[in-house]
């Protein structure tokens, strides 16, 4: 008997005229054969990668491609095209959504860092954690550090609990209500008070990520994850393969019918050369420092607590770079001619990128040669913020290991209710247990015991029009007052090198925060 795949199927019906414009949903259709059956396709993303591709060198339309593929035929495509000869651009076409609930702030960050993926995760700022939502990995669990780590958990959510309910009081006074709704006041000053306790949960805190992305980001994703020398990353990265290739006892037809990316996920396995690379590096870096201690003491500044942002690169040619780039597309001359008409022309710069900027509305980004110019910035900044700012994708980071070395921040309130010093108390066990655990060889499974009000050190490299966007989003009212001085900073060191361009820039310098509820404030 024939297998359903085998079966002759009339044609879907198409237009008489082939050059008739038509845009449609691929995921899922209805049509019609032309022996009138009604048709209802849902390719699974294996077989749209292949309908889509197919275009490229065949003229039959979209929807048909998609009804010819079969998940044999959609198989048999990516091993030839993609896992054999590499044509990694087709798998950009196979998307999946996948959930993850429950799983810590440290393996969020590693799937984050993909760029080319759409991510929406729990805030700190609209919902309350508790001491249930922890995770460690099993390591840790079972060392000799795991009494001491479950009483600094139980120390920080305490601590989270008792600042949460005196600051509840205090924001309620400070924040009048006025013709707000009740559910909308309430859920006000709630952001306000998880804003500033959120500083006390661990890097172990659990929480929930929803992640879009298509098979090529998660292959590299799932290889990050199965590299890590942390272990329950590699754990995640098993489970994330699993969910999307389908389980290894799984037969070949069962993985094809039931999984979304059965295929193109092949070789998404552990890399030694990723594996390998951190001890690798941290050793040569060790040796360096020792041979040259002497040098490096003199260069021992950087980016502090005190002064956040440090310009480590500034582009001098910006207003040369973007003018130029401008005037050769629209003039239509070579980018050489340009940069000789406005080389030693600063007013023609400025009023080139003027012109192109003037008129902007408050939700237009600058034009694309803003990108033409490009800018780095050394940053120490608490953890909790961080998680914001990693987010930004257009633009390159180099993140320093989560760490105590730096010191924590503590928001003013914390001392207006009298918890400083437990605040402090709390910070000093988990540098303490963090120091001991980095002490036993145990460097993946440190970082979990470091709460969010601990610093880190990062590099930024972004281009002016990233800049655009990050300091006015960031800058904004509505932001997280430890952000918003990074933005501040940045767009302070950016005045003082680039005037005319950064008073293009929307920035917010004041120190008034509201509420991330309501109208969106004038301007922004």
């Amino acid at each position: 008997m024939p297998s359903i795949d085998e079966v002759k199927k009339a044609k879907l019906i198409q237009p008489a005229d082939p050059t008739t414009r038509r845009i449609y949903w691929l995921n899922h259709f209805r049509t019609k054969r032309e022996d009138g059956e009604a048709v209802e396709l849902r390719p699974t993303p294996e077989q749209l990668a292949v309908a889509v591709a197919k275009c490229s060198r065949s003229s039959t339309p979209f929807d048909q491609n998609v009804d010819d593929v079969s998940l044999e035929k959609a198989a048999e495509f990516h091993e030839k095209w993609v896992v054999g000869y590499g044509h990694s651009s087709v798998a950009e076409h196979a998307v999946a959504s996948v959930a993850f609930q429950n799983i810590p702030q440290t393996i969020i960050k590693i799937l984050e860092d993909n760029r080319l993926a759409s991510f929406t995760e729990v805030s700190s700022r609209y919902q309350v954690f508790t001491r249930q939502r922890v995770g460690i990995p099993k390591s840790l669990a079972q060392s000799q550090f795991a009494d001491r780590v479950n009483q600094l958990f139980d120390h920080l959510y305490n601590l989270y609990d008792e600042c949460y309910a005196l600051l509840d009081p205090i924001f309620r006074e400070r924040q009048a209500q006025g013709d707000m709704p009740d559910a909308a006041y309430k859920a006000t000053i709630k952001a306000m008070t998880c804003d500033r306790v959120r500083y006390l949960l661990p890097a172990a805190a659990l929480a929930a990520l929803g992640m879009t992305a298509n098979a090529r980001v998660w292959e590299k994703a799932i290889i990050k994850l199965l590299s890590s020398a942390d272990p329950l990353a590699q754990q995640i990265g098993d489970e994330i393969k699993s969910v999307l290739r389908g389980f290894a006892s799984l037969d070949r037809d069962q993985a094809l019918k039931h999984f979304p990316l059965p295929t193109l996920l092949k070789y998404a396995d552990p890399s030694q050369y990723m594996a390998g690379l951190p001890s690798k590096m941290t050793e040569l870096a060790s040796e360096i420092l020792a041979e040259r201690q002497t040098e490096t003491k003199e260069y021992a500044v950087g980016a502090t607590a005190e002064n956040p942002v440090v310009c480590t690169y500034d582009d001098n040619l910006t207003e040369m770079r973007i003018s130029s780039a401008l005037l050769s597309r629209y003039a239509k001359i070579p980018m050489e001619q340009a940069l000789n008409i406005v080389s030693r022309d600063k007013p023609l710069q400025e009023k080139i990128i003027k012109a192109a900027l003037e008129e902007r509305g408050p939700h237009d980004i600058p034009p694309r040669e803003f990108e033409h110019a490009w800018f780095q910035h050394e940053i120490v900044m608490d953890y909790g913020a961080w998680r914001d700012i990693q987010r930004h994708r257009i633009c390159t980071q180099t993140n320093q290991p989560l760490g105590t070395d730096l010191g924590f921040d503590i928001p003013d309130e914390i001392g207006e209710i009298g918890k400083a010093k437990e605040f402090a108390e709390v910070m000093d066990e988990a540098r303490q247990l963090n120091r001991d655990i980095l002490a036993a060889g145990m460097v993946a499974e440190a970082q979990y015991v470091v709460p969010m009000a601990y610093r880190r050190r990062l590099l930024v490299s972004w281009n002016l029009r990233e800049l655009f966007h990050f300091i006015e989003l960031r800058s904004g009212k509505k932001g997280h007052p430890s952000y918003r001085r990074i933005a501040q900073e940045i767009w302070r060191l950016l005045d003082e090198s680039h005037h005319m361009i950064a008073s293009f820039i929307r920035v917010d310098l004041s120190q008034e925060n509201i509420s991330t509820l309501g109208a969106k404030p004038k301007g922004f």
